[in-house]
């Protein structure tokens, strides 16, 4: 089973909707590096057994914050170790590079950086169905374990998705929008024909 080509990390996502969510929209497809979504939903922050569109947002926050890490070149495994993740790594950045840089700059690289995957994405082609799971996840209950009989149905997952697009500022089918690019300062070239 796999998202956009890449094969499901050890998780299940039946059992953890914002994952589920996570997994469904990432640009790189179904990985858990660039986005610690399960993180909410092992947090006790929500149910994780049950879909609601305000997952959007938690998936969106997290993928930024994987993004800021990820460009910092911080392990992941250190996330933890901030008290105020985006003033404290403005401070960081600041003393290792000399570049003055406030939490929301900060925070706005996150969200930039990956507006600009999907971009990159839909310029190569992505469509709105590519944010998705595969069909198995959607019409099978877990058969055993403490989540016993759960389900994500495809309602659910629409419902998360939808949640996530309005969370990112997209359109109604996921495009990016361009007052969002204009927001973001991102000016796209023209691709060759």
């Amino acid at each position: 089973m796999h998202v956009k080509g890449l094969e499901l990390p050890g998780y299940e996502p039946r059992g953890l909707k914002t994952m589920a969510l996570g997994l469904a929209v990432s640009p790189r497809g179904a990985c858990h590096n660039r986005s610690g979504a399960y993180e909410a939903d092992f947090s006790g922050e929500v149910d994780r057994l049950h879909a609601d569109a305000g997952r959007g947002a938690l998936v969106a926050a997290s993928e930024d914050f994987a993004a800021v890490l990820d460009s910092l070149i911080v392990c992941k495994f250190l996330r933890k170790c901030f008290t105020d993740f985006y003033h404290e790594a403005a401070e960081l950045l600041s003393k290792v590079t000399g570049w003055s840089c406030s939490d929301h700059e900060l925070r706005q690289v996150g969200e930039r950086i990956q507006i600009l995957k999907r971009l990159f994405n839909q310029r190569e082609g992505w469509q709105p169905q590519d944010d998705w799971l595969p069909p198995r996840l959607l019409s099978e209950a877990l058969p055993t374990g403490v989540a016993q009989g759960v389900t994500l149905s495809t309602s659910e997952l629409k419902e998360m998705i939808r949640g996530y697009y309005e969370a990112r500022g997209l359109d109604r089918n996921g495009f990016v929008t361009e007052p969002k690019q204009r927001e973001l300062e991102i000016t796209m070239p023209e691709t060759a024909k």
